[in-house]
């Protein structure tokens, strides 16, 4: 899971619907005219993105394509969503995980929930 400045740039942005399209395959356009498409493997905070299989289409129409390929973030317009993912709960459950890590994070500095019935006996 990311860290620090990354969770939280995940947690109050869009990215975080983009770390639920992991294993989908989508097209993503660039900001000079280009596309990939193909599968994608991993999204970090910043939008970084790895895609395998992919598709690299210049805008004058060229295709390359490579095995993986790693996309900057700050390049990227825009991530075509596929039709089969319900937006609203790709982003709730996302939320919900990273709460539910800051909760087990807690619980641990604390000395968890065994720790605590232990003092209370």
């Amino acid at each position: 899971m990311a860290a620090g400045k990354e969770r939280a740039v995940i947690e109050r942005s869009l990215v975080c619907l983009l770390t639920s399209l992991h294993g989908y395959k989508t097209t993503i356009e660039l900001r000079n005219e280009d596309y990939i498409e193909g599968t994608i493997d991993h999204v970090d905070g910043f939008m970084n993105i790895t895609i395998s299989d992919a598709k690299f289409v210049t805008n004058s129409g060229e295709e390359f394509h490579y095995s993986k390929m790693v996309l900057v973030g700050e390049k990227i317009r825009y991530v075509h969503i596929p039709d089969e993912i319900d937006m609203r709960q790709a982003i709730e459950q996302k939320l919900t995980s990273i709460e539910n890590s800051r909760n087990r994070k807690s619980e641990r500095r604390k000395g968890g929930k065994r720790r605590q019935n232990m003092l209370k006996s």
